[in-house]
């Protein structure tokens, strides 16, 4: 039975109680086990998908083949992966599914995973490449830093696209990276740290804890 005459179609069996929503609301999303569930099928069926490895493709044939802490070496010499700076690719899951239940009250994967789609083509996401002996590393390494001057992609234009979905954990993250890039160089100054700095300090005013 499939039931479309609502705006969250419905399909389920007649002789069950059981019943599948094609969207999440705020209410179906409330636990916090089923939160988590939702955002590892957008991370996983985005890293799966098509459009990811043909992007990552794109970059090392625009010349981002190297690992950009460690430049003298290659795709030729090591495997190169595609790391997402600001936000992770989880912290972009969540702003983009908190974005869509406070402006739409719904959200389903597809609708993430398009939008995620849509924030890499547009060079929303700031990424470096490294090897995958220094990818672990940073990720195992809570001291380790990259500075946005060395990403490819403008992570503050999608910070503005969904700043009404951040939570205090997320802003937190982004307080701490800008916090780090005022002690790193003037390589930094295009970052207008202090304008991001008050979208960050701001988030209470728009976004909802709900994870």
């Amino acid at each position: 039975m499939i039931d479309i005459n609502t705006i969250n179609p419905i399909i389920g069996d007649p002789g069950s109680f059981e019943a599948i929503q094609f969207y999440q609301t705020r209410e179906t999303l409330m636990d916090a086990e089923e939160y988590s569930k939702f955002i590892y099928a957008v991370e996983n069926a985005f890293r799966r998908s098509r459009f990811y490895k043909d992007y990552k493709s794109y970059i090392m044939s625009i010349g981002l083949d190297f690992d950009q802490e460690m430049k003298g070496i290659n795709s030729e010499i090591a495997d190169i992966e595609l790391h997402h700076l600001m936000p992770t690719l989880k912290d972009a899951a969540i702003m983009i599914t908190e974005h869509n239940l406070n402006i739409r009250n719904r959200v389903c994967t597809f609708d993430v995973i398009k939008e995620l789609e849509n924030a890499h083509r547009n060079n929303m996401m700031s990424i470096v490449m490294l090897t995958k002996t220094m990818h672990q590393q940073y990720h195992h390494d809570p001291n380790a830093f990259i500075s946005l001057s060395q990403a490819y992609g403008d992570c503050f234009d999608f910070l503005n696209m969904y700043r009404d979905g951040l939570t205090l954990d997320i802003s937190f993250k982004w307080l701490l990276q800008l916090k780090s890039e005022d002690q790193y160089d003037n390589k930094t100054n295009w970052l207008q740290i202090p304008r991001q700095r008050e979208i960050l300090l701001d988030w209470s005013s728009t976004a909802n804890i709900n994870y």
